[in-house]
């Protein structure tokens, strides 16, 4: 299986995910919820860690919605009501609070099925090359947390297997309870393994040692200077915001600087290639077009419920999110 740039990817996960948190909206959200379905099952890789969606999003909307029905007390359509000294609970049961908390929970869903594709496409050492060579430390952390979930999953299944094989059925919480210290910390200990093997090969490695004790110290002063520009802002107005742009680019500089030594070589590094080019296109592209396009994308149910409107363009738009769907799963050879 190809794989393309993380960059893209990463370009692509962030488009769409402006995209869901903006159209709250369950026609739009709906569409783009089927379009990053169909990208996930084009280019996903199989034995990435997965989860039961169905039920995830069942609880996430049922929560969701009996939240803002319970809490909200607004809206023209009055199913019941609350006794009004109840704190927080008291008043109006509307539908349209019931409707806005199940917009609420489907964006939220969106938005984890957007992540789960994009963890199920990019291979975890393809994200370790996204982090910027002076956070190789926090570089060893997001593998740390990438791979536990993962790990302690195939753990269960090695649990399963192990306890099917010797007769032993596992039915409820009291068949599963003396296995699950065991399993937390087996799926922690392979994650660490991973990074130990990372860091012992090489990982975030630095040349020499030279140069930390200032390079601490400007990054205190550079946090101290963004910090007091920050706070000054809010009172100075112009000086403020100078010192924090000043304290942000010394930061910055810091970071590159410190970059630079860690040496990182790679066997055949992979190149940008057209097709990578077309998977951002295909991330910007309907991004841009709603950014510019004057439709609004969000659904208000207040004050009172009405049919959703649908602007063809946005619904259009929402679809070609699967674009990456199109590009060739074969057309680009995979990094060995």
């Amino acid at each position: 299986m190809p794989t393309y740039d993380p960059r893209g990817w990463l370009i692509w996960l962030l488009t769409t995910a402006v995209i869901a948190i903006s159209a709250r909206h369950p026609l739009y959200l709906i569409l783009l919820l089927l379009a990053i379905r169909l990208v996930t099952a084009a280019h996903g890789r199989g034995g990435t860690f997965r989860v039961h969606l169905g039920r995830l999003a069942a609880v996430v909307l049922l929560l969701s919605t009996l939240f803002n029905f319970l809490t909200t007390h607004f809206g023209d359509t009055v199913i019941g009501r609350l006794p009004a000294n109840w704190p927080l609970l008291g008043g109006i049961l509307t539908a349209e609070a019931a409707v806005y908390g199940f917009l609420n929970g489907l964006a939220l869903i969106t938005l984890l099925v957007l992540f789960m594709a994009f963890n199920q496409i990019v291979p975890v050492h393809d994200l370790l090359k996204l982090t910027p060579r002076a956070l190789h430390h926090v570089g060893v952390v997001v593998l740390i947390a990438l791979t536990y979930v993962p790990e302690t999953q195939r753990h269960w299944g090695h649990i399963r297997e192990a306890q099917a094989v010797r007769g032993a059925e596992m039915r409820g919480w009291r068949d599963w309870r003396p296995f699950i210290l065991p399993l937390l910390v087996g799926g922690l200990e392979r994650a660490m393994s991973l990074a130990e093997a990372m860091v012992a090969r090489g990982y975030g490695a630095t040349s020499s040692a030279e140069g930390q004790v200032w390079m601490r110290w400007g990054l205190v002063v550079g946090l101290a200077a963004s910090l007091g520009g920050w706070v000054a802002a809010l009172w100075v107005g112009w000086a403020g915001w100078l010192l924090l742009g000043m304290g942000t680019l010394w930061l910055g500089a810091l970071l590159w600087r410190q970059g630079q030594g860690v040496h990182i070589t790679r066997y055949r590094p992979r190149p940008w290639r057209l097709a990578d080019s077309w998977l951002v296109l295909a991330g910007v592209g309907p991004a841009a077009v709603l950014l510019l396009h004057t439709a609004p994308l969000a659904y208000a149910p207040y004050p009172a419920l009405s049919w959703p409107p649908f602007d063809p363009l946005v619904g259009l738009c929402m679809a070609a999110v699967a674009l990456p769907a199109l590009l060739p799963v074969q057309g680009v050879k995979s990094e060995k």
